[in-house]
């Protein structure tokens, strides 16, 4: 790299810090780690007794979705963004998130309730149809927002010729599709009659939009890492999220360029903090008081930054050439050795696109892997340390066993470098 990237940041890395450059690496994943993963969602729905799969189908089997899907024939060929999305909310994936609604059915199904205060009409397999519907309302919120994001950026209309008329169209399908799916949760919202709750998940949607306009964005939208601060321990204010009202803003702009605090920053508003509060809320319809509708905020955001923490890993390693510049590895790489943001201020100097490859090198080049590993191991602990305070068994293990199997499989993508 030029003399930018020798100029930037204090903490260069040591000779003995060095690796070798290492040429991408794409892990195959193992049909045990696989099978490991059906089995938990598996035996996690039995537990539930509702197939989350159905959660989808649902919402999305309607008239109006239905006469919405006849047009999505129209985008085959195009490369719309919303192609690939749909497809995933059909057959499920780990990468979206579609477990989303069964953690809080897990959740609820291991807090418990008490029995005496409701009739068998109220729950079924020991969860509340309340609980239920607040795990429907959080997942097609989320699916809802992701569907947003499948906007195909269309602003240079002369690079995609006669595909142009056909992805404007996509994107009048996405906007029509995530509105008509954000208007249902908030119906389904006031058929709780809880406005708690209500207040609860609408701060969640507001702090996944929150999330998609946090620090720089290139010219394609896509999030930028911040310039990482020269700070010394003592200088430093780590992001505390448990302790903070998730009622409120959630975190500061101050958290930027902090490398682990900003990623928990980033992670809680687009992912922990719905997750978590569907959590919360799910215990608020069930009457359980502040203490567990605290655990259980607190366990789901720790289960949606491993989750991340598994996504942006297994990203890195399998798309070598077009990961995320603000996953976990890239962000902690820069905050640790911070020469490596030098990429980042030369792409702008020259206005060019950023060298992926080149970038990719350098994270690999730091020890950011094995600060990803002992990240990875905290959260885990931490679940394990939450789902202590759930009292039905079943329920518990099944939630203890999601996680260790999402944690086995990214420390195989990172052992295997």
């Amino acid at each position: 790299m030029g003399r930018v990237v020798q100029q930037i940041g204090a903490r260069a890395l040591h000779p003995h810090q060095r690796r070798p450059p290492a040429s991408p690496y794409v892990p195959v994943r193992s049909k045990s780690s696989e099978i490991d993963w059906r089995d938990a969602v598996s035996e996690a729905e039995r537990i539930v007794g509702y197939p989350t799969s159905f959660l989808n189908l649902r919402w999305l089997f309607n008239d109006e979705i239905a006469n919405t899907a006849i047009h999505l024939r129209k985008l085959v060929g195009t490369n719309h963004p919303l192609l690939k999305q749909a497809k995933n909310l059909l057959i499920g994936s780990k990468s979206n998130l579609q477990s989303v609604g069964l953690i809080i059915l897990l959740v609820s199904k291991a807090a418990g309730f008490n029995d005496k205060d409701y009739t068998g009409d109220h729950y079924d397999s020991g969860v509340l149809h309340a609980q239920r519907a607040v795990a429907e309302i959080v997942e097609m919120k989320r699916t809802g927002h992701m569907i947003h994001k499948t906007m195909a950026n269309l602003q240079q209309k002369e690079k995609y010729g006669n595909k142009y008329k056909d992805l404007l169209y996509g994107n009048k399908i996405v906007l029509l599709t995530g509105d008509y799916l954000l208007a249902t949760c908030l119906q389904q919202l006031g058929g709780l009659r809880n406005n708690e709750v209500t207040e609860l998940i609408s701060t969640g949607l507001r702090d996944l939009v929150e999330g998609d306009f946090l620090g720089e964005h290139d010219k394609e939208n896509n999030p930028l890492p911040s310039q990482p601060k020269c700070l010394n321990e003592d200088e430093a204010r780590h992001y505390n999220w448990e302790s903070e009202n998730n009622l409120n803003k959630l975190g500061s702009n101050d958290f930027l360029g902090q490398g682990k605090d900003e990623w928990k920053l980033r992670t809680m508003l687009t992912s922990g903090s719905i997750l978590g509060k569907g959590c919360q809320a799910a215990m608020k319809v069930a009457r359980r008081g502040e203490q567990m509708e605290k655990e259980a905020y607190v366990l789901g955001g720790h289960l949606a930054l491993l989750w991340q923490l598994y996504l942006d890993v297994k990203d890195f390693f399998t798309h070598p050439y077009s990961y995320s510049l603000v996953g976990a590895p890239v962000v902690i790489a820069m905050w640790e050795y911070p020469n490596v943001y030098g990429h980042i201020v030369e792409s702008k100097i020259k206005g060019e696109p950023i060298n992926f490859k080149q970038l990719y090198y350098a994270v690999r080049s730091t020890r950011c892997m094995d600060y990803l590993t002992e990240f990875m191991d905290e959260e885990l602990e931490a679940i394990m340390r939450s789902t202590e305070s759930f009292e039905v068994e079943d329920a518990r293990l099944a939630l203890q066993k999601m996680a260790k199997t999402v944690h086995t499989e990214c420390l195989q993508y990172i052992e295997r470098i």
